[in-house]
């Protein structure tokens, strides 16, 4: 079994490697009807090799991508040349810069460290879309694939098995901040001067039993 790790600080080159294998998303929900409603270009933070990057792009979806990860971004540039990209950790960035839609799936946006980054590049109009990982979910044993090893309501640990189209299996462990649903008006507020405008699950799961949930959040 081959395990990898996200680790911004030191880079694992097999995780930029099981994520360039993976073959690009075909549901584009709920991310491309929020960009497709935002003023270009969209920020998007943790790009990463590009799987829903390359099909939004494709969609006609401006973007400028950050990660930390050089292996990423390095596959991502041979995909998609002409997009510009920035190296850096989401609690390091400073653009210098405002966006109409600063876009963070995949459960990167878990500190407010990060939130609070992340919200600084807000236009004053601008919102802030992110995916986070369901503590509900996890405390209920997660699903098929993914084993959960550790939780006690602020953290878990766990793994995910991804069978690759070459039958490979790749395991990647994770280790993650928990944000409830419940507190994620507070979160927002306190972290960064955010209200909450939308919050929901995936749309064939309730909030409870869904994966991952999503925050919209604007300033005012």
């Amino acid at each position: 079994m081959t395990v990898v790790r996200d680790d911004p600080i030191r880079p694992d080159p097999g995780f930029a490697e099981l994520y360039a294998s993976l073959p690009d998303a075909t549901d584009l929900w709920p991310w491309l009807e929020l960009a497709r409603a935002a003023a270009p270009p969209v920020l998007y933070l943790g790009i990463g090799a590009g799987r829903l990057a390359v099909p939004l792009e494709a969609a006609g979806i401006q973007l400028v991508g950050v990660d930390s990860h050089p292996g990423m971004l390095e596959r991502l540039h041979q995909r998609l040349p002409n997009i510009e990209l920035i190296q850096s950790r989401i609690e390091d960035l400073d653009l210098g810069r405002h966006f109409s839609l600063v876009m963070v799936p995949s459960n990167l946006l878990e500190t407010v460290e990060r939130l609070r980054h992340a919200a600084a590049h807000l236009a004053p109009a601008g919102l802030l879309a992110a995916e986070l990982t369901n503590p509900y979910w996890l405390r209920a044993g997660a699903s098929a694939g993914v084993r959960v090893q550790a939780f006690d309501g602020n953290g878990a640990r766990f793994e995910v098995d991804y069978n690759l189209p070459d039958g490979r299996t790749v395991t990647q462990r994770a280790e993650v901040t928990l944000v409830w649903p419940d507190e994620v008006e507070n979160w927002l507020a306190t972290g960064a001067g955010l209200r909450l405008r939308r919050m929901f699950g995936r749309p064939d799961a309730e909030l409870a039993s869904s994966p991952s949930f999503y925050v919209v959040a604007g300033r005012g």
